[in-house]
């Protein structure tokens, strides 16, 4: 099968680069600027490569550009020790520093440092028990609220159980709320059916705890080994309407119970007794 491959010429210009040899699937190019490269043939035909990188760099970062905590004040390049051209920024805190003119477009540097040192600092007195019991029990009530990945999602997530908002990215207040873990303790829920918030949460034996998930899967186990009944087994006074939706909305892959119940006004265990019954 022959293919049409484009011929490229000595000489021939893409962009600002001039072909100077071929060297196989590669040509020797050498960019407006002098600066000489390797190539390849196909990122020329096709437009990806027109020059060395050099008009990125000439592109100018305006006085008042802000980065972060940092603004531009000198358009005036300097060369930095590894060759790369720094800018003069005044931070917020009032430090002037130069900074790398390609991290302020890509907006990797956001401050002269000052940032860095605020946070770590914090993190040193909010997080000094990062390594805790504690604040272990706090990533894990978030992993398995919202990582869908987790094992144990479906029970919380999954049910539509969520971490409160004054916890989820805050472990001090969780920490402040719930005091130091006793020895031997983990987290548990008082209402099942409620959220990982204040007032819902207690340390709890582990023991107490593994024998909570025995019952649990006991339970799960138990349901889905029994047949269904033709019929519902308890009167509920709901329509029909409302439980066909109820049972097409968990068909099409809605598993949130909490979601389910809230959004056709009914119950959590009507929810729970319609989808046992009649999905």
């Amino acid at each position: 099968m022959e293919t049409n491959k484009r011929v490229i010429d000595i000489s021939e210009r893409f962009g600002s680069w001039t072909v100077l040899e071929k060297q196989g699937k590669q040509v020797l190019c050498q960019c407006d600027c002098g600066t000489q490269k390797l190539i390849y043939s196909h990122t020329l035909t096709n437009g990806r490569s027109t020059n060395c990188g050099c008009k990125k760099r000439k592109e100018s970062i305006p006085v008042g550009t802000t980065s972060g905590r940092l603004t531009v004040i000198s358009d005036v390049e300097v060369k930095g020790k590894r060759g790369e051209l720094l800018l003069l920024t005044l931070c917020s805190c009032g430090t002037q520093k130069y900074v790398s003119k390609n991290s302020l477009k890509r907006g990797l540097t956001q401050s002269c440092g000052c940032l860095l040192r605020e946070s770590l600092k914090t993190s040193k007195t909010v997080h000094s028990r990062c390594k805790s019991h504690e604040y272990n029990s706090w990533l894990h009530i978030k992993r398995i609220c919202y990582n869908k990945n987790h094992h144990q999602y479906k029970h919380h997530g999954g049910c539509g159980i969520e971490v409160d908002a004054s916890w989820r990215d805050n472990f001090t207040q969780f920490l402040k709320d719930m005091g130091p873990a006793p020895e031997g303790t983990v987290i548990s829920r008082i209402d099942p059916e409620s959220d990982f918030a204040p007032g819902n949460c207690q340390w709890i034996p582990r023991k107490e705890r593994y024998r909570q998930i025995h019952t649990l899967r006991r339970k799960e186990f138990l349901v889905s080994h029994t047949p269904k009944p033709a019929v519902i087994t308890r009167e509920v006074n709901i329509s029909p309407n409302i439980t066909q939706a109820v049972i097409k909305a968990h068909a099409a892959g809605e598993a949130n119970i909490n979601k389910l119940a809230t959004q056709y006004k009914i119950s959590t265990k009507d929810a729970i007794n319609i989808i046992l019954h009649y999905a």
